[in-house]
């Protein structure tokens, strides 16, 4: 009797189960006040304890990823994703190209070139030209020189003009294209490798790297197409050791960040203006003195060769005199690894003497053990004078190529200056453009000023007059 009724009740209890999985459950209150997230699914999806196990499983699965794509910490993190996603591959209508800044250098001021240390003191004018943006109407290409030494004074003004250089105001809507035009005045020590390969015929190059701190995808330096670089020949402070050229070479390049934790190519302008060295010091103290020290080496032949001691003492005095002048060249220059041509003239120069030297040594003991004759001092005489002709001969040679290197330099910076006197202005009417520039920076304020003081006058006559006026009226009436 009692299996009859629970079979009874189990039949009733699978079918009600049956029709309840139709329907939505209810939720407990247990399940209320524990999770929300619980409470819910169970208002909307069905109860995985009223499914059969086949379907309970698929079930559970639509119920938890619907309820993971409609949770809102969800939807915020995919939108925060969007937005990243966005930024890190930006549209190309959204990239800015970079801006372009138009660089002038001028030289006011070189002092003097130190070649033992590989300096120059320079005073120059850096002057930047940039379209103004009044979204970052603060930005600038922070320029700076990286090739100086120590530190240097800077000296920097502002201003914003048009395309004739006159001043302009951003409260007036009057202008179509507004410059920033940036004057910076370094004046400092700088550092330049110098090539001495023709000293003391050579010509340096003194160069300025001018760069900014921006990376080469915002800022890039180009040359002013409309006013060229300049220099000042005439407060060249070192004009009786070197020769300044006019002519200036300009080359934008890109290097790369030194102190930075990633690798930054930033936009570099180089500057370069030529200078050629005066060799008459030279030519006088050091190779004129050599090639009679040399020449009266050959005058030692005079004395019998019986008497090598005599020899040899006038020779080795010549020998030591030769050391020291080399030595006193030296100090002159770098430690550099190669020869100068004025190294390559003194080193033989005391070899052909060492070499005369060594024979003024045999010849003695030839004549004594071996009978030569005298004719053999005149063949060695003979073949010591056509060496020393032929290596003076090389040496006139090579100090003629490094002339006329000079010479095709000089004929270019010629060609260069009345181009730029027919086509530009003097250096004398920039330099006043720069003087006008600060005076106009100096006077902003009080300009100012007195614009807004004349303004009160004109309305305090105004309102004067009236009141006048008025009075006037109520006379007459």
């Amino acid at each position: 009797m009692r299996s009859a009724i629970r079979s009874d009740s189990y039949a009733e209890s699978v079918k009600q189960e049956i029709h309840e999985s139709t329907r939505t459950s209810k939720p407990s209150n247990r399940r209320l006040k524990t999770n929300d997230d619980v409470q819910q699914r169970s208002l909307y999806y069905p109860s995985g304890n009223s499914l059969p196990p086949s379907a309970r499983s698929s079930v559970r699965g639509s119920t938890l990823m619907t309820s993971l794509l409609d949770h809102p910490d969800f939807q915020k993190r995919r939108q925060i994703e969007n937005t990243n996603s966005k930024q890190l591959s930006p549209s190309p209508s959204t990239v800015k190209p970079p801006r372009e800044v138009s660089v002038r250098v001028k030289f006011i001021r070189l002092g003097e070139v130190i070649t033992l240390e590989e300096k120059f003191y320079a005073e120059v004018v850096i002057e930047a030209r940039w379209l103004y943006d009044p979204e970052a109407a603060s930005w600038n290409p922070n320029l700076y020189v990286k090739n100086a030494l120590g530190d240097v004074k800077q000296e920097v003004a502002r201003e914003l003009v048009d395309n004739l250089d006159e001043p302009v105001y951003i409260d007036s809507r009057n202008y179509d294209i507004i410059y920033v035009w940036e004057i910076r005045k370094v004046v400092g020590t700088f550092w330049e490798k110098l090539e001495l390969n023709s000293f003391p015929v050579d010509v340096q190059q003194l160069s300025l790297q001018i760069v900014t701190r921006c990376s080469v995808d915002e800022c890039v330096l180009v040359e002013n197409r409309f006013q060229p670089s300049m220099v000042n020949r005439e407060a060249f402070l070192a004009q009786q050791e070197w020769f300044l050229y006019e002519q200036i070479e300009t080359r934008s390049t890109i290097t790369m960040e030194d102190f930075s934790f990633r690798p930054i190519r930033q936009s570099t302008y180089l500057v370069t203006c030529c200078v050629a060295r005066r060799p008459g010091y030279f030519y006088w103290n050091v190779y004129l003195l050599i090639f009679l020290i040399t020449l009266i080496a050959l005058t030692v032949y005079s004395v019998a060769p019986e008497y090598p001691q005599s020899r040899l003492q006038i020779t080795c005095t010549l020998l030591l005199t030769s050391i020291m002048f080399r030595w006193s060249v030296s100090r002159l220059l770098p430690p550099v690894s190669y020869l100068t041509l004025l190294d390559k003239y003194t080193l033989i120069s005391l070899v052909f003497i060492s070499l005369n030297s060594i024979w003024h040594s045999i010849i003695g003991f030839l004549m004594r053990h071996m009978n030569i004759s005298n004719a053999v001092d005149y063949y060695v005489l003979g073949l010591s004078t056509i060496i020393f002709l032929i290596y003076h001969c090389i040496m006139f040679v090579s100090l003629y190529q490094a002339l006329r290197r000079r010479q095709i330099i000089l004929e270019s910076d010629r060609k260069y200056s009345t181009k730029l006197a027919g086509m530009f202005e003097t250096f004398a009417q920039g330099h006043h453009a720069v003087q006008h520039f600060k005076d106009r920076q100096n006077s902003s304020h009080v300009s100012l000023f007195l614009k807004h003081l004349h303004k009160v006058i004109m309305r305090y006559n105004i309102l004067k007059t009236d009141k006048i006026q008025v009075m006037c009226l109520s006379l007459f009436d």
